[in-house]
């Protein structure tokens, strides 16, 4: 698989590129609250402002060392630097965040609240810190998460609250999108459709639409001195 995605990577990056932000998308969404207080502590260096909102050195390279583990556990093999450099990772990462950020800056106008009994429940389904069995939730668990990544539940649970209301945002807009007939098929060619794949295809389409629409619409100012020696010693 790490074979064929190299050769992909020089053959055809743009479809690379493509699918690498897609799911990185995923990652940064379940997985972008690791360390989520850490890029607070001394003088951080901002890499970027969407609408406003700094994006910090520490967040951007948190988010790297996930995306970047994840992967290579789905690859099942290691990201050296080449690979690396020919998917432009960094650039990939950023735009991952970037895209967060929109679509939590679209949450908030349309005023979507996500209630505390929602992020509550939330975390008490997180793998992570449940034992047990059957599993249940652990405060214990949940206590060394917290030691263990230098953050305070107000800030993780601050953290789960964004993704959660980023989630919410796709789900409105995946809900505009609905399949319809193609009045060509014929019964043959209709039989062999799957409803489903097609109606998920239609809404996730819907959904790379409506980001491109937010990404165009926005502020979106990137330090390049900043991005590049960041991406130099994250490589």
């Amino acid at each position: 698989m790490l074979e064929l995605i190299r050769k992909i990577a020089v053959e055809r990056p743009k479809i690379l590129g493509t699918l690498m932000v897609l799911i990185g998308l995923v990652f940064v969404i379940s997985m972008g609250w690791w360390g989520f207080s850490s890029y607070r502590t001394g003088k951080p260096e901002i890499v970027a402002r969407i609408n406003g909102t700094p994006l910090y050195s520490a967040e951007f390279s948190r988010d790297y060392e996930i995306m970047k583990n994840n992967y290579q556990r789905l690859l099942n093999g290691a990201l050296g630097r080449k690979i690396l450099t020919q998917l432009n990772f960094p650039g990939l990462v950023l735009r991952n965040m970037i895209y967060r950020q929109l679509w939590i800056d679209e949450g908030k106008k349309l005023g979507l609240v996500i209630p505390d009994a929602v992020v509550v429940e939330e975390v008490a389904r997180i793998p992570f810190f449940q034992e047990g069995t059957p599993p249940v939730f652990s405060k214990n668990l949940y206590t060394q998460f917290l030691l263990q990544t230098h953050q305070s539940a107000r800030d993780f649970e601050k953290s789960i609250r964004a993704d959660l209301l980023v989630q919410r945002v796709q789900v409105l807009v995946r809900a505009v999108q609905t399949p319809s007939a193609s009045p060509a098929a014929t019964p043959q060619e209709a039989s062999l459709e799957d409803p489903v794949k097609n109606r998920m295809a239609m809404q996730e389409e819907t959904v790379q639409s409506f980001q491109t629409q937010l990404e165009n619409g926005a502020s979106i100012h990137v330090d390049q001195d900043v991005f590049q020696k960041l991406s130099k010693s994250l490589l």
